[in-house]
């Protein structure tokens, strides 16, 4: 497919240019399944860019158009192919606004520079999504032309579905939905008549001679203002000192008030809430991302997102909202996942992943930059799914955990495995491997895989204490 895709991409630009590429690179990919590639030839450097969902590129190429003919600084559009799967674009380096925070020392006279840069850009924002909408054909968004209810439970039913349930977190749908539905009821309260960006955050800031331009913006849609400045204040991996997101969410109204006549204290009242709706919508895209396509670093995001959780729940006015129930959720989320370590710390030593899965649902995904691992068959020990008295439990469940231990294969079974992957873990720590992955896998992926999971990846972290061990039931449900 990388094969096509380059030769696409050569084909463009030598149209656009009249003459061949010289060196093709790809460039890392987000969180999104566009492919982006650096095109070089001469003392030309150009992006190309291949993405089969056309709908969302002529969102793209509408958007860019419009921004352009606004004066703001976004990528410029060189050439489209006619499936209008794949484009160029003008080439904006490699400099990011987050590269620059992740670096900046809030403390030093460094942070003065970073600063201005950040204002600048919340400066910017506020004039896309105001002069931005004028004139702003919202019917050619994709998927949706507004932010509204069916847009607002999207985003719930993302984050309870891909990261809730599989998070392993006990709740009763009903209840959390309702209280869904009455969070939403208070967002859409907002007037939603300005240009919504929706994936506004640092890493779509590029950094041209210390310029903010924007990328990734084809996601956007009519809708209110607090959501984006929200969406870049609480970057999970931008952790911002609390006293500078004040001083820039300031900054932003400051902006937003020489364009258009706001109350600035119905915008901090309402701000937390929309803060907090944007920590919920990134767990849904970090679980989707990180416990099903089983991409590391989108986990490893999730203790700063939901250290955040602690911080904006008590600044919520509960005459606006209380939502004692998803509170409830939110915190327990917050308690699981929120690291003691240093919030911007990565781990750095070995990784090992225990994955429990259903072979009649296939194998699960191989890490995407570590590839496969160990994986074991568990469908010939004792299946208590074949008694009725088991099969509405799972192998977390006492009584079936008992079921098993009550076997002799189930001794042999895990001492043998014990025993294999015990010498990899020894010998990858010692020569400072990164990840290894561990899978049980039998047919439902409900009991003997559960178990063996559950039982490894315990008594692993009991053994080494500077390996970290993350555990996922890919089958298990809520």
């Amino acid at each position: 497919m990388i094969a096509q895709i380059n030769s696409i991409l050569q084909a463009l630009f030598r149209a656009q240019f009249d003459f061949d590429v010289q060196s093709i690179t790809p460039l890392p990919q987000g969180g999104s399944d566009r492919r982006y590639f650096r095109l070089k030839a001469k003392d030309i450097s150009v992006i190309g860019a291949y993405n089969p969902d056309v709908d969302e590129n002529k969102t793209f190429f509408y958007l860019t158009n419009h921004f352009q003919s606004k004066g703001f600084p976004v990528p410029e559009l060189l050439s489209i192919a006619d499936d209008k799967k794949a484009y160029l674009l003008s080439d904006l380096g490699d400099d990011t606004l987050f590269s620059k925070l992740i670096e900046t020392d809030w403390s030093s006279q460094q942070s003065n520079d970073t600063m201005r840069i950040a204002s600048t850009t919340l400066d910017l924002l506020t004039k896309v999504q105001v002069d931005g909408a004028k004139g702003l054909d919202f019917s050619q968004c994709y998927p949706k032309s507004d932010f509204d209810m069916q847009s607002v439970m999207w985003d719930f039913n993302y984050f309870k579905y891909s990261f809730l349930k599989p998070s392993g977190i006990q709740f009763n749908e009903a209840t959390l939905d309702d209280d869904f539905l009455a969070f939403a009821n208070v967002l859409l309260s907002q007037p939603t008549g300005y240009f919504h960006y929706r994936d506004f955050q640092s890493r779509n800031v590029m950094l041209v001679k210390e310029q903010p331009f924007f990328i990734d913006y084809q996601g956007g849609r009519k809708g209110p203002l607090l959501y984006d400045v929200a969406s870049f204040l609480y970057q999970a991996r931008a952790n911002f000192p609390q006293n500078v997101r004040e001083t820039l969410f300031n900054s932003y109204l400051d902006s937003l008030s020489s364009l258009i006549t706001i109350d600035r204290d119905e915008q901090k009242l309402f701000f937390p809430i929309f803060a907090l709706f944007r920590v919920i919508q990134t767990l849904g895209a970090y679980g989707y991302r990180g416990f099903f396509e089983r991409r590391t670093h989108f986990l490893q995001s999730i203790p700063m997102a939901a250290s955040n959780i602690q911080h904006l729940i008590p600044q919520i006015d509960s005459s606006l909202l209380q939502l004692p129930y998803l509170f409830g959720i939110l915190n327990q989320i917050s308690v699981k996942y929120s690291s003691p370590q240093k919030q911007s710390d990565a781990f750095d030593g070995l990784t090992i992943e225990v994955t429990s899965f259903s072979y009649k649902k296939g194998y699960p995904a191989e890490h995407p930059a570590h590839g496969g691992g160990f994986v074991f068959d568990c469908r010939a020990l004792p299946n208590p799914g074949r008694l009725d008295k088991y099969k509405m439990q799972t192998g977390l469940d006492v009584s079936v955990v008992k079921y098993l231990e009550e076997h002799q294969e189930i001794a042999q079974f895990y001492g043998d495995v014990w025993g294999m992957v015990n010498n990899s873990v020894d010998v990858y720590a010692k020569r400072g491997f990164k990840h290894l992955s561990v899978s049980f896998g039998c047919t439902g992926g409900q009991h003997r895989s559960v178990y063996m999971a559950s039982r490894f990846a315990r008594e692993l972290q009991q053994k080494y204490s500077s390996v970290r061990v993350l555990l996922y039931h890919r089958e298990i449900k809520g």
